[in-house]
This record gives structure tokens, C-alpha cells and sequence, in this order.
């Protein structure tokens, strides 16, 4: 077997080992596939997570030191399948949804405000919102404004220096993967 060109991360090895979205490499699963020397990372990983899982049930060992090491541990890996369908792991994100939708329910059932109190505080939240809103138009209008303008200073320039534009031209390809891999990775963003 030969030695890869482009081992994998240990993180991207985990990742897809434990089935997710790999944060080095975004193409690691592809290239694992083809890699026996990745496949083998990947194996190695599967076996230690399971190992770890396995080791969950053990006894804790005794000493203030050590008290909840094995929890603190296993929150370092990716959530097994069993972990992600267990509701005890969901138990206290639950009870806390649950516990701010009924005092919710109750802050608005009880007579601590009058209806006027009630559409003040909503206008005073309303008014960073709305500055907000108005901002944005401004800007965009700003925006539209300007456009013309620096586009035609641009043109200008690089028709003034031609070795400039010629530059500015082969530099837009990296910039445009550059973008599209920040913007691949950003949080809350699938691709």
C-alpha cells in the first residue's frame, strides 16, 4: 500500500467515521473511499469511538478529582446514534423549553401589566427594529447610488494601466473559490 498524498485530518477521520459533516476537508468521505490508507484512519476511528461508548456504562472511579471525567470525555466525540435518540441527553433542554413556554403563558395570563403598558413596551422594542429597517434602505439606496460611479473609476483606472486590469481579471477566479469556501463553511449554512 502506498503512503496517501493527502492523509486526512484525525478531526475529518472522527467526522466521518461518526457519519458527519467532516470541517477540514469537505470532500474527505469522497477521497476515504478511494484512500486505503484513509479507510484504514476512518476503521481506527470507528473502533476507538465504540470502544468509548462501550466504556460509558463503566464504573466511575473513586475521587473528587476525577468525578464526571467520563462525562466530560465522551462530550469530546460526536453523539452516537444510540446517544442521539436517547431522551435523557434531551431531558434538560426540554424540561427548559417547556419551563420558559408555561411562564410565558402565565406572564401573559396574570393583570401585572395594563394594555397600555403593554403597547408601550411593545413600541419601545419596536423602534430598534424599525432604525434597523431604515438603515438597510438607506445603505441599499447608498448602494444603487454609488455603483455607477465606482464602476466607471474602476474602468477607468484599468484602462489608464492595462497591466492592472489584466491582473485585477486574473485574480477574480481565486477570489470567487476563496469566497465559496469562507461561505461553504460558515456556521448554520448546508451545502
Amino acid at each position: 500500500m502506498r503512503p496517501c498524498p493527502r492523509p486526512l485530518d484525525p478531526i475529518d477521520a472522527e467526522a466521518v467515521a461518526a457519519g458527519v459533516e467532516p470541517l477540514v476537508a469537505p470532500d474527505a468521505a469522497v477521497h476515504a473511499r478511494e484512500c486505503a490508507g484513509c479507510q484504514t484512519l476512518i476503521v481506527a476511528a470507528r473502533t476507538l469511538s465504540e470502544a468509548l461508548e462501550g466504556l460509558s456504562g463503566a464504573a466511575e472511579p473513586v475521587g473528587p478529582e476525577v468525578a464526571g471525567l467520563a462525562e466530560r470525555v465522551t462530550r469530546l466525540r460526536a453523539f452516537s446514534r444510540r446517544e442521539r435518540r436517547t431522551y435523557a441527553l434531551w431531558n434538560a433542554p426540554v424540561v427548559l423549553n417547556a419551563f420558559l413556554g408555561i411562564s410565558g403563558l402565565a406572564l401573559l395570563a396574570l393583570p401585572a401589566l395594563t394594555a397600555s403598558e403593554q403597547a408601550s413596551l411593545g413600541a419601545a422594542a419596536a423602534v430598534p427594529v424599525l432604525a434597523l429597517a431604515r438603515s438597510a434602505v438607506r445603505w441599499a439606496a447608498d448602494l444603487l447610488q454609488l455603483a455607477p460611479t465606482a464602476l466607471e473609476a474602476l474602468s477607468e483606472g484599468m484602462r489608464q494601466d492595462g497591466a492592472m486590469g489584466i491582473v485585477a481579471l486574473l485574480l477574480l477566479p481565486p477570489l470567487a473559490l476563496g469566497l465559496g469556501r469562507v461561505l461553504a463553511r460558515a456556521p448554520g449554512r448546508k451545502s
